[in-house]
């Protein structure tokens, strides 16, 4: 591959044997440049670390042995960042494939994403990671998870930023970098078995002086440095991408780069407008923790200092054995008596200005004092007014936690297009996916390879119960009083409080009927209903179910499983329904339907004809019979036709 005059300019242009030289080179050049950056990396992690930085190039020196002794220490920079990272990535946000509109099958495939991310998030650790990247966005302000293919599967691994590498002219006003570099330290075994093609080269590449400062103490090491290299197309059919792996004194790996994208996926605690790298925490009070650091040395040292002290006069003769710590003791002089004199050990002031300076700090960075010592306001007794306090309080890092929820979505993607990548002769790769209701699933990503047109990614925050016993027996209360549990049920939970399986419990009659329509549904197994079941509810459930699948152009033989559920259960709940209470007996020779006036014994009054009633009288007397039109004997209101005047 020549590129004529760009050869000697440009790494991605070189040709396969002098690549590495170049690449080699122009990372030297571009950390010369920005050596000040790696030079403030360094002090924040030794802020952060309690120690000072370069301490280890210090070895030998009558400084360090000053560095190794006990001092007295507040790291007011470790508390903020540990505070703020078990505030915000305590949380494990989960990502959600939504079909705009789809038809059923694309829903179905949706649904297997869902448990096919979620089994990859898992099997690559991805939450453990993303907590490591968050920290180091705190620390350095910046934060990276690095998403890669090794042997066949896909894994991820937190980068920190010292081992990245970009040009400082390409990110100037916050521009996106299109080449990066990462220079890492790697055992040349491990790098050995990675390209066995090259492997007498890498095992007789130069090892790393692990102190470059003392030839004396100076040793070989197993870790050689390698370099990992990305330079992204400059156009949508432009050829010039190029991904390279090299030490320095041979190329490893050379071939082409289509990807938009560097496979890294970045956070930061605050975004830098002028620059690609963020500002952490640790930059924000840097000043105060080293004006803490300066006046706690001040201070021991005058703790130190301030011992008592005895003044005897030159002149006085004083037996010293004398000047002991016994009770009623007594000390024989001549002359002038000892003076004792105890010093004030630490001004005031001193210890006024260190509380200022550590107030300073948390409320210039917004993280509670309260939440970095683990206590909780004065007068919040309630769980619904801490719950108000903590909201309140996160308002302060909305931005940071949209951030951190953002880095999830980077890498879910980039995750889909490694098992693209992967599965692209057989679509064979497959995920191992655990729900609470299916239990263990294998997913593969031939059953799922949907478009990138055919889906949008969202990310839903997944909250957590309470973990503590106290939080536990806490909500508890709040939930039986909220109706939600029985006393009974509550003085179970509180002999165990085991939230998740009470609410399961609670559930269950629910669970297990959307199980038997998911089984349907998407399966196409038929699960039959069962006279334990609650059959009324059951029947709502898989009639919306039914009414759902024909909106989604569920196949008919399925949706012939759902009527079939529904008709057997209504079966079974006829079957199991007792018979309606019976009547009193109709009286002899009355027609159906007619009832008797109230007030009157069964049968009819003594007299009458079979069949007949007689309304009451007025004022609740006898009953009379009814009076016909005048002069014609008419028949009573009621009375079927055909019946004339009846004896009385």
């Amino acid at each position: 591959m020549s590129y004529g005059v760009f050869d000697d300019t440009f790494w991605w242009l070189a040709d396969e044997d002098n690549i590495h030289r170049q690449i080699s080179k122009f990372v030297t050049v571009l950390r010369d440049e920005q050596d000040s950056y790696y030079a403030d990396n360094a002090v924040f992690g030794g802020l952060y670390n309690g120690a000072p930085p370069h301490a280890r190039f210090l070895q030998g020196s009558t400084n360090y042995a000053l560095m190794r002794q006990p001092r007295l220490t507040f790291n007011i920079v470790h508390s903020i960042c540990q505070a703020a990272t078990a505030k915000i990535a305590k949380h494990r946000p989960a990502v959600s494939f939504l079909t705009d509109g789809g038809s059923f099958s694309q829903k179905r495939k949706a649904q297997l994403f869902n448990k096919f991310i979620q089994g990859q998030f898992y099997d690559m650790r991805i939450y453990q990671v993303a907590q490591r990247a968050f920290l180091d966005s705190c620390i350095y302000g910046t934060g990276a998870v690095k998403i890669f293919e090794q042997y066949g599967k896909i894994k991820a691994e937190r980068t920190p930023p010292h081992e990245l590498t970009l040009d400082p002219l390409e990110v100037e006003n916050g521009n996106s970098p299109r080449q990066l570099f990462q220079t890492k330290r790697l055992s040349r075994h491990v790098l050995a078995e990675m390209f066995p093609e090259h492997r007498n080269s890498i095992v007789e590449a130069a090892a790393i002086e692990e102190n470059e400062y003392s030839e004396e103490d100076a040793r070989k090491s197993d870790m050689i440095q390698c370099h990992e290299a990305w330079h992204l197309p400059s156009g949508p059919d432009a050829t010039d991408g190029r991904h390279i792996i090299c030490i320095d004194s041979i190329t490893l790996l050379d071939e082409p780069w289509e990807k938009g994208y560097f496979p890294f996926a970045f956070m930061r605690w605050t975004e830098n407008p002028m620059s690609f790298w963020g500002n952490g925490l640790s930059k924000e009070v840097k000043g105060i923790q080293v004006e803490i650091n300066k006046l706690l040395a001040r201070i021991q040292e005058q703790m130190h200092l301030a011992t008592p002290k005895v003044f005897i006069e030159d002149s006085s003769k004083i037996v010293q054995a004398h000047m002991n710590n016994r009770v009623w003791g007594v000390m024989k002089y001549r002359g002038t008596p000892p003076q004792f004199f105890v010093p004030r050990a630490v001004s005031g002031e001193m210890f006024s200005h260190l509380d200022r300076l550590v107030e300073r700090a948390y409320e210039m960075t917004g993280i509670s004092q309260l939440a970095a010592q683990s206590k909780k306001p004065v007068g919040l007794e309630s769980g619904r007014a801490l719950r108000e306090f903590s909201d309140i309080e996160s308002e302060r890092f909305m931005v940071v936690g949209q951030a951190y929820e953002q880095l999830f979505l980077d890498i879910s993607e980039q995750i889909i297009e490694l098992v693209r990548d992967v599965s692209s002769g057989d679509g064979s790769f497959t995920s191992k996916s655990f729900d609470r209701k299916t239990g263990l699933e294998i997913v593969k990503w031939s059953e799922i390879n949907l478009d990138h047109d055919e889906y949008v990614i969202q990310v839903k925050p997944v909250g957590s119960l309470p973990q503590t016993p106290a939080a536990k027996l806490a909500s508890v209360n709040e939930m039986m009083l909220n109706g939600m549990f029985s006393k009974e049920e509550a003085h179970q939970l509180l002999d165990f409080p085991d939230i998740e399986r009470a609410n399961r419990i609670k559930n269950a009659h629910i669970d297990v009927i959307d199980m038997a329509v998911e089984k349907m549904v998407e399966e196409g197994e038929y699960i039959g209903p069962e006279p334990y079941m609650n059959l009324e509810l059951g029947i709502k459930r898989v009639q919306a179910a039914y009414n759902l699948a024909i909106l989604e152009d569920v196949p008919e033989e399925r949706r012939e499983l759902l009527r079939r559920w529904i008709s057997q259960a209504d079966s079974l709940l006829g079957a199991t329904k007792p018979p309606p209470p019976m009547g009193a007996p109709p009286m002899p020779g009355a027609q159906p339907g007619m009832g008797m006036p109230p007030g009157l014994p069964p049968g009819p009054p003594p007299g009458l004809p079979p069949g007949l009633a007689m309304p009451p009288a007025p004022g609740g007397g006898l009953p009379l019979p009814p009076a016909g039109p005048p002069g014609a004997g008419g028949l009573p209101p009621g009375l079927p036709p055909g019946m004339g005047n009846l004896p009385i």
